[in-house]
């Protein structure tokens, strides 16, 4: 008998449709640079911030965050912060543009069966996607040995090879989802306790690529 696969939002933290951009074609490939999803991540973690903040956070000149900036905000993924976004932000003069995320999520859609070029798009994105988090992780490690020893023990990396159905792997990430959906999401510019900080959560769940796919 042939499993249902669930289609309902993967994703139950999400509290309105507001909260995550589902691109387009279009959108997805602009979207698709390394950059661009560093930029994008760190106004989403952040808050508003300038092309000025956020070069000084990468490591790049003003000149190129604010031209990859620019094509965010041509493909509807960051805007202009207005004056009550900006509220609480020490400013420290000037007329320079700020910045702000407009989702909070990307949910990326498969591609339509049968179109191959929005398909090499997609991976493409998945692909600079999972390289941005790979590169998160080596940044953690690169920092570690500057936190106390309490919280560098948090830190973990395994992985565990499970025997599942498409729908079970389905059902697998929802779980997941709920089960970090139970604790306090960081919302930008919240206040931090002082026995706090902000823990990033990844999880990958993919076909193990060192077999031969199952029969369709």
């Amino acid at each position: 008998m042939m499993e249902e696969i669930p289609t309902e939002d993967r994703h139950p933290w999400f509290e309105s449709a507001d909260d995550a951009v589902r691109p387009d074609t279009a959108v997805l490939q602009s979207l698709a640079h390394p950059l661009r999803i560093r930029l994008l991540g760190l106004l989403r973690l952040h808050g508003p911030s300038t092309a000025t903040k956020l070069a000084t956070q990468v490591n790049e000149s003003s000149g190129l965050t604010s031209y990859h900036l620019r094509h965010l905000a041509s493909a509807g993924l960051v805007t202009d912060a207005e004056p009550d976004d900006l509220a609480g932000i020490r400013q420290t003069g000037g007329r320079e543009r700020w910045w702000k995320a407009v989702h909070r999520f990307t949910a990326v859609p498969d591609a339509p069966a049968g179109d191959e070029a929005a398909a090499a798009v997609r991976d493409d994105y998945v692909r600079t996607a999972l390289a941005h988090y790979s590169g998160t992780a080596q940044r953690w490690l690169a920092a570690a040995h500057t936190w106390p020893q309490e919280w560098r023990s948090t830190a973990g990396f395994s992985d565990l090879s499970l025997q599942l159905t498409p729908a079970e792997s389905i059902r697998l990430q929802g779980e997941i989802a709920e089960l970090v959906g139970r604790y306090r999401r960081h919302e930008p510019g919240s206040t931090v306790e002082p026995d706090q900080a902000v823990v990033t959560a990844q999880f990958l769940v993919f076909p193990h690529p060192d077999q031969e796919p199952p029969a369709g």
